[in-house]
């Protein structure tokens, strides 16, 4: 492990110092060699190059309902609580989603922390369970995971930002389509230009898959590289939670992960049965209790322990793997617990963007 994670940290440096040497060498071209033509072409490109794979350092979704301090105290206080307890930094910003996941990322050059709480996970998950699952997310900065950190993190958004290209260029009409009518009498010279046009076409994709090819596979070693760091890691933030939470809290929590198809499945039907069959009053009506029924669907799922959970990305560990790490039987105290009166504020804080979230989704169709 300890190689492999050498040579991550060697292939970011190299990343780096790629898009860096791009950013210079392309503003040498374009002004030491503006007299010329190709110089500047060439700056142009390695400019363009180095702005594609530039580090992404992240920022709140603008189409997330976003909680500030002054709008979510008792949120807020639990979170601080728990960041206190694994002995990380506090959040900064809270963003309301409708993904089945619990996610603290890092934006902007300060690095501000922002928890992304989806909501179809929050509703699922029991009280105390909630609590394990933000202290296993700020487990990872507690135990460094390097997927996250700045050098190696910095490096995995600049290449995977990069590696979709579009797989097909834009179609023109040929002479044999109802804009260029074979009666013509210019049909045979659109025809050949149109030939010669989809043929640099595919010269210019092919062109464009080489890079796109490199950068996928620089992803995926990285990936790769660090897959023994990444997978010990999780382990350490589910024993982090188990800590901070209490074992058997940690323990559920995991075995709740596999209703996600479920419950996110729930959550599609719903928003679709109150847009086709109901009327657009009661759709408004009934949009802030759309989130009850998910919750009431997900506490009568039945409970499967023990069950194996899809390859998750990255080669992450399974969850029995995780369980069995955390041995259920010698289980810890909670250290941060939410009562029912915490829970019942937290709720309440939460209401607006439930309201938001639900318009969005039944005006959308969006699977959650």
């Amino acid at each position: 492990m300890v190689l492999a994670t050498a040579a991550a940290f060697g292939i970011a440096c190299l990343v780096h110092l790629l898009v860096a040497g791009m950013l210079v060498a392309g503003l040498l071209l374009v002004v030491l060699g503006w007299e010329t033509v190709v110089q500047p072409m060439i700056g142009l490109v390695l400019l363009v190059g180095a702005a594609q794979l530039r580090p992404r350092l992240g920022r709140p979704d603008p189409e997330l309902p976003t909680l500030r301090r002054v709008d979510a105290p008792a949120l807020y206080t639990l979170l601080d609580d728990t960041a206190d307890a694994v002995g990380v930094r506090h959040i900064d910003t809270v963003q309301v989603g409708t993904e089945f996941a619990l996610r603290v990322s890092t934006c902007g050059i300060r690095r501000r922390r922002r928890l992304e709480l989806g909501l179809p996970l929050w509703l699922t998950l029991a009280p105390q369970q909630r609590v394990t699952a933000v202290a296993h997310e700020l487990g990872h900065f507690a135990s460094r995971d390097i997927r996250r950190g700045t050098l190696i993190g910095a490096a995995l958004s600049s290449l995977a930002g990069r590696a979709e290209i579009p797989e097909h260029a834009p179609r023109r009409a040929s002479a044999g389509s109802p804009s260029a009518p074979l009666v013509s009498r210019h049909a045979d010279g659109m025809a050949t230009a149109s030939a010669r046009f989809k043929a640099r076409g595919r010269a210019a994709d092919w062109a464009l898959w080489i890079p796109k090819l490199v950068v996928k596979g620089a992803h995926r070693l990285l990936m790769r590289l660090t897959r023994p760091s990444a997978r010990l890691t999780e382990f350490q933030a589910d024993a982090v939670a188990a800590r901070v939470a209490s074992t058997e809290a940690t323990v559920s929590a995991l075995c709740d992960r596999l209703l996600a198809g479920a419950v996110n499945a729930e959550v599609h039907r719903l928003a679709v049965t109150v847009r086709t069959f109901r009327p657009v009053r009661a759709a408004q009506s009934t949009d802030r209790d759309i989130w009850a029924e998910v919750a009431a669907h997900a506490a009568a799922l039945p409970r499967r322990a023990g069950e194996e959970l899809p390859a998750e990305d990255g080669g992450l560990p399974s969850v029995s793997s995780r369980i069995a790490r955390l041995h259920p039987g010698a289980g810890h105290p909670a250290v941060v617990t939410l009562d029912a009166a915490g829970a019942d504020a937290i709720e309440d804080e939460l209401r607006e963007p439930k309201r938001v979230l639900a318009k969005k989704i039944i005006q959308d169709c969006v699977h959650a």
